[in-house]
């Protein structure tokens, strides 16, 4: 009792949410507010634990808020899913638009975002969501199979994927834009891989060019080659690191290569305009030293300075007269000439140590006035006459003079006491030479000297300034008025000032030098190469400095240095001279052969061909460097012969194709004149291109002149070709897009009736007005187009007239049903006439058929057999004219129809409707019929109008 009173009292006190009834469980829904929290709760509860279907749909209705629903959703069943997509979609009880899109803002669940793209009852809703859809395969979806066009279009522009775009262009044909799309971006895609792949290959192979350029054998196109590469591979856009990197490695290779051949072909122009200039160079040696001579013999007195400068610059000229000599072989008379300098200077230079020697002895016989040493010692230094004298040899000889006066005799001092005194007389005499002597002067060129030795000074010129100043301090001595005179004192300081600077300046470099060449033949880290330059280099700086700061040590300090490394050098200088003879024999070779080539030259050679031996020829004299100077000199002139002779044979060769190639410009001309089509003469103008090519080179400039002229003739031409090529395109370009139009048209028309044929003809009509599509992508796929929609519309035309056909076999067959029944009705004596509709189905041929039936079934014959055979043939009839399948029993009939027919159009084609409507008047007008032939051929009648 106890059991069931507590029984009792948990059912009559359990919340009806609680009931074991689903059904009251469900209606107690009605009561939860889901506002109230626990309310919530117990619907929530419901939602996700209940068993009852309608229990936790009934409780999901009540819950209209989707920001309930979204925490539910990982631990409900796709109800939960379902209820809360359709309050975002806009459903029953949905809230309002902005709240949705701003709940939709913040979803993440691409299943639940993807069902509101595709249910939302608002576009910028179903926008909203698919802006948050990042899963591909829902976009492609929500592309191919949305209902709205905006969201098929933005969900088409977010894929980017191949396969997702490939998907696309087979999958979206509900909307050809989003087709369309999909497929150009594919097209760019392949166009901007070409385009890399394109751009790969142009890199690699600019790359793989420059990596050869420094491996292969040197041309004369190799800078050109080089420069072209740089320029090539700049234009091109930046490229990876590592490639990158990879072509500017080959490029220091190559330019490395290009400058080291650069300083070869320098260094043997070098020597080349050495050797040029040979004479030049030994008379500026021999120059220098003439004028070292010239400037001891003009002072008027000589002292140790005057030795020493002498000395050192005998030496040094010696040194490059030397150096030259080494490699080249000097003139017979310039030998003559140096070596008579260098006898005259070796007097002086003797006759000064001579001096040197008895330099003591001279002054102390001078102090003691001792007469006999003094003429002793006059003769064994042996001064040579015209050398000034020094100071000490011009007292020696005072001296002796005082010791031996010269008496006059008597008949002299009579004569002069009758002519006066004898001091008077010198006295006149020297007034006299004096007077001469300004007299003689002329000051205009005077004063033109003195400004070119201000020039000179000004300039920093020291030799040609001392060496002017000096002839005019000995031509001018005593005969310039006061301020000539000054002026002259004046240049005079400047020059000693410009002597002591230069002294001053070149002392250091003189050491310099000094400490520079000492310890080269000692260096072991540098080639014989490098050494015997930089020997020449050092030999070369201490020439320039003349014999300012010049010294008898330093100059002997750097002879033997250089000396020492002479002697190092020595294998050296011995494996170049063996490299002369080796250069000597290639040139002569090389002579030989130009020489061999001028006398056996065919008339008809090609010049470019010459031109490259003549290029050749002059690389490999080039490459042949150094030769003996002697030989070498000889064969400069053989060489020059051959090339001449070789460059006749061009010029004579290029004369005739300039000859050629100026009648091939008239042609070309002429041709750019004529009015005919412009593609066959842009044909004309390619073969006459050809044979351009072909001919060869003119001379350089009527090369340039023929080609100017044959160019623009040829540009005239194929300008013309363009032009008309670009018309013809804008003709093909409009008429492909009244073509678009045509198809666009057509594409957006569906026929709904029979009538509508009418305006397919019309497109057809227009469509041969415009013509056959042309050739191309583009043309290819209109037309295919063109020919699909066609053949849609005719098979929807051919629909409407199937069905058009089959109502009107309907009237037809209810018409002929009737005359089966009378035909029946009057065998039984009941004869009835039968009246035709009045429809569009029948004409007045129609009347008359069905006039005549009528009268037929008046006079009834016995027998029907031949009006049951004409039905077969007339429903045979009716299987050809529909191109229906027939049974072996209808062959025979076949080939009677088929004659008939063919008697019947003999005279002219009759069309197929034409056809149709006689063999329906003949079906109409045949009878009286037999009641069961007609129910046996009816269904078969049916059949034929339903095929």
């Amino acid at each position: 009792m106890t059991g069931l009173l507590s029984r009792l009292t948990g059912r009559l006190f359990t919340p009806r949410w609680q009931h074991a009834n689903p059904a009251i469980r469900s209606a107690a829904t009605d009561q939860l507010d889901p506002e109230i929290p626990d309310q919530r709760k117990i619907l929530e509860t419901l939602i996700l634990e209940d068993d009852a279907l309608e229990v936790r749909h009934a409780a999901l209705t009540r819950m209209q808020s989707p920001e309930r629903l979204l925490p539910l959703l990982d631990r409900a069943d796709g109800l939960v899913r379902e209820r809360l997509i359709e309050l975002l979609s806009g459903g029953q009880d949905a809230p309002s638009l902005l709240s949705r899109e701003q709940l939709v803002e913040r979803l993440d669940d691409s299943e639940l975002l993807s069902a509101v793209a595709s249910r939302g009852d608002n576009q910028q809703l179903r926008l909203t969501a698919l802006s948050r859809l990042e899963d591909e395969e829902a976009l492609i979806h929500q592309a191919c199979h949305n209902t709205i066009a905006a969201v098929r279009h933005a969900a088409a522009a977010r894929i980017t994927s191949q396969a997702g775009l490939e998907r696309l262009v087979r999958d979206a044909k509900r909307d050809r834009h989003v087709q369309r799309q999909a497929r150009d971006t594919l097209a760019q895609r392949r166009a901007d891989a070409q385009q890399a792949d394109a751009l790969a290959a142009s890199r690699d192979n600019l790359l793989r060019q420059m990596e050869k350029l420094p491996r292969q054998a040197w041309e004369d196109s190799v800078p050109s080659r080089y420069r072209s590469l740089l320029r090539e591979w700049e234009r091109l856009p930046a490229a990876d690191y590592e490639i990158q990197q990879r072509f500017e490695e080959a490029r220091q290779q190559a330019h490395k290569v290009i400058s080291d051949h650069e300083a070869r072909e320098e260094a043997i122009r070098a020597h080349e305009r050495l050797s040029a200039n040979l004479n030049t160079h030994l008379e500026e040696i021999l120059s220098a030293v003439d004028q070292a001579r010239e400037d001891l013999y003009s002072r008027d007195c000589v002292n140790d300075h005057d030795f020493a400068s002498l000395q050192a610059q005998r030496r040094l000229q010696g040194e490059r007269w030397s150096e030259l000599t080494d490699q080249f072989s000097a003139p017979a008379e310039l030998l003559e000439r140096q070596q008579r300098l260098q006898q005259q200077l070796q007097d002086a230079l003797d006759a000064w140590h001579r001096h040197q020697l008895c330099q003591g002895e001279l002054d102390a016989a001078l102090v003691d006035n001792d007469i006999d040493q003094l003429r002793r010692l006059e003769s064994e230094v042996a001064w040579p006459a015209g050398l000034p004298q020094t100071a000490s040899l011009s007292a020696v000889r005072q001296a002796i003079s005082a010791a031996q006066p010269e008496e006059p005799t008597e008949a002299a001092q009579e004569q002069d006491a009758l002519d006066g005194s004898p001091a008077q007389d010198t006295e006149s005499a020297d007034a006299s030479r004096a007077a001469d002597g300004k007299a003689s002067l002329d000051l205009d060129a005077l004063d033109a000297e003195l400004a070119r030795l201000e020039a000179d000074l000004d300039a920093g010129k020291l030799k040609p300034a001392s060496r002017l100043h000096r002839s005019l301090r000995d031509r001018t001595e005593g005969q310039l008025d006061n301020a000539r005179q000054t002026r002259l004192r004046q240049l005079g300081a400047r020059v000693a000032e410009l002597r002591d600077w230069q002294n001053f300046v070149a002392a250091p470099k003189r050491e310099q030098l000094l400490e520079a060449i000492t310890p080269l033949s000692e260096r072991d880290d540098i080639s014989d190469e490098q050494r015997d330059r930089q020997h020449q280099q050092l030999i070369q700086q201490w020439r320039e400095l003349g014999d300012a700061a010049a010294s008898r040590d330093a100059s002997q300090a750097f002879r033997t240095a250089s000396d020492a490394i002479k002697l190092r050098l020595r294998d050296y200088r011995e494996s170049r001279k063996q490299l002369r003879e080796h250069n000597l024999a290639m040139r002569e070779a090389l002579c030989e052969q130009l020489e061999s080539l001028n006398g056996h030259a065919m008339d008809d050679a090609d010049p470019d061909s010459l031109r490259q031996i003549r290029d050749r020829a002059r690389e490999e004299w080039r490459r042949h460097t150094p030769v003996p100077a002697g030989p070498g000199r000889q064969l400069s002139h053989r060489f020059g012969e051959a090339l001449t002779a070789l460059q006749g044979l061009i010029d004579s060769r290029a004369g005739q194709i300039a000859a050629a190639k100026q009648a091939l410009v008239d042609a070309v001309e002429a041709l750019a004149n004529e009015d005919s089509p412009a593609r066959a003469r842009a044909e004309q103008a390619k073969a006459l291109q050809s044979r351009w090519r072909e001919m060869g080179r003119a001379p350089k400039g009527e090369e340039q002149r023929l080609w100017a002229a044959f160019r623009a003739a040829c540009d005239r031409i194929f300008a013309a070709r363009d032009q008309d090529r670009e018309d013809r395109d804008s003709r093909e370009q409009a008429r492909l897009d009244q073509w678009q139009a045509l198809i666009e048209r057509l594409d957006s028309w569906e026929p709904e009736t029979l009538e509508d044929a009418a305006l397919l003809d019309d497109a057809l009509k227009e469509a041969d007005t415009l013509g056959p599509l042309p050739r191309g992508k583009r043309g290819d796929g209109m037309r295919r187009r063109w020919t699909g929609i066609l053949k849609r519309r005719e098979q929807r035309l051919d629909e409407l007239h199937a069905l058009q056909l089959r109502e009107e076999w309907q009237q037809w067959r209810d018409l002929l049903e009737q005359h089966a029944v009378a035909d029946a009705s009057a065998r039984n004596g009941d004869v009835q006439d039968v009246e035709l509709p009045n429809t569009s189905a029948f004409d007045d041929n129609s009347r008359q058929a069905n006039a005549a039936r009528n009268q037929m079934r008046q006079a009834l014959p016995s027998n029907c057999s031949a009006a049951n055979e004409r039905l077969a043939e007339l429903r045979v009839h009716l299987a050809i004219l529909f191109e229906a399948p027939l049974g072996s029993e209808d062959e025979s009939r076949r080939l009677t129809v088929q004659v008939a027919r063919i008697n019947q159009q003999l005279g002219e084609r009759m069309e197929r409707e034409e056809e149709l409507d006689e063999v329906l008047d003949a079906l109409l007008a045949n009878g009286p019929l037999d009641w069961d032939a007609w129910q046996t051929e009816l269904p078969r009648f049916d059949a034929l109008f339903n095929h």
